[in-house]
């Protein structure tokens, strides 16, 4: 076997042999760098820029309401749980704001307003349709993460268009607190209009006492709703406009072609040199037959 091959007889790997092929090769190494690094080049600046809004946000507790929730829970849960009524605690009410918030039903909601399904879908085609977009809008566009240490959480949109992507970014927040409004408002209304029939039909001091008690939460609840536009969630940093992209990275695009341009030229450099060791063995096998 040729002293500059890189493997040696015992299948190991010979460095010194190894460097040696590949420095009589620089030549064609740099070629395939700098080849594999103007495409790379090439496709950094014809990428279409990215940009990243981003909107902090912290779910809304009300203790005052969360400590009168959980005195008449503990009183008449069981009543209100047969009437079908939730006294749901601080807790569960902000596990449900950060459900709606991180949910399909959301986006849903938000591209079928503001008519998003053209601008995310303008190939076209059987794929243009709601259900599509909002795969695509999920899976590339709306970034939703919670941090537990601080208890907020970020709502990122990536997108063309800075002012349409911090547009989206606020916009999916308020469309969160307005869903989460609308909800807690219809449930409120609707527990007010059975208590009270549930009044009139009973004559029992106590009975109507229990029956009070859970209108006034209702009440408050709804009172709340219907006075405060963020009432699932406070924003805590607005998405901004932002100024400079965040993809793509052109350096790293750039690094990473001339990376790939030297591999490649590597392993072309190691399968020349093996096709041509192959071929001198089998050259010296035929001499030798004869």
């Amino acid at each position: 076997m040729s002293p500059a091959s890189p493997v040696m007889n015992d299948d190991t790997i010979d460095v010194i042999a190894l460097w040696r092929l590949l420095w009589g090769s620089r030549y064609l190494l740099a070629a395939f760098a700098a080849v594999c690094g103007i495409v790379a080049v090439v496709l950094a600046l014809t990428a279409t820029p990215i940009y990243r809004a981003e909107a902090t946000v912290t779910p809304v507790a009300d203790d005052r309401l969360g400590d009168a929730a959980n005195s008449i829970a503990g009183r008449f849960g069981g009543l209100a749980s047969l009437a079908g009524i939730n006294l749901g605690t601080g807790s569960l009410a902000i596990q449900e704001s950060q459900a709606v918030l991180e949910s399909r039903r959301l986006l849903e909601e938000y591209i079928r307003r503001n008519n998003l399904v053209d601008d995310l879908m303008p190939q076209g085609g059987e794929r243009s349709t709601v259900w599509y977009a909002v795969k695509k809008f999920r899976e590339t566009v709306v970034a939703i993460t919670k941090d537990d240490d601080t208890g907020t959480t970020t709502v990122a949109v990536n997108w063309k268009d800075p002012e349409v992507a911090a547009h989206w970014a606020n916009g999916l927040v308020a469309l969160a607190n307005e869903l989460m409004r609308t909800k807690a408002i219809a449930d409120s209304t609707r527990n007010i209009e059975f208590l009270n029939k549930q009044i009139a039909t009973t004559s029992v001091v106590e009975m109507q006492r229990v029956l009070y008690g859970l209108i006034q939460n209702e009440t408050q609840t709804l009172m709340l709703a219907n006075a405060r536009a963020d009432y699932a969630f406070t924003v805590v940093d607005p998405a901004a406009v932002p100024e400079a992209r965040s993809a793509p990275k052109r350096k790293l695009m750039v690094a990473t072609g001339v990376a790939i341009g030297l591999i490649l030229g590597a392993l072309f450099v190691f399968g020349r040199d093996t096709v041509r060791r192959y071929r001198s063995r089998e050259a010296a096998g035929a001499s030798g037959g004869r």
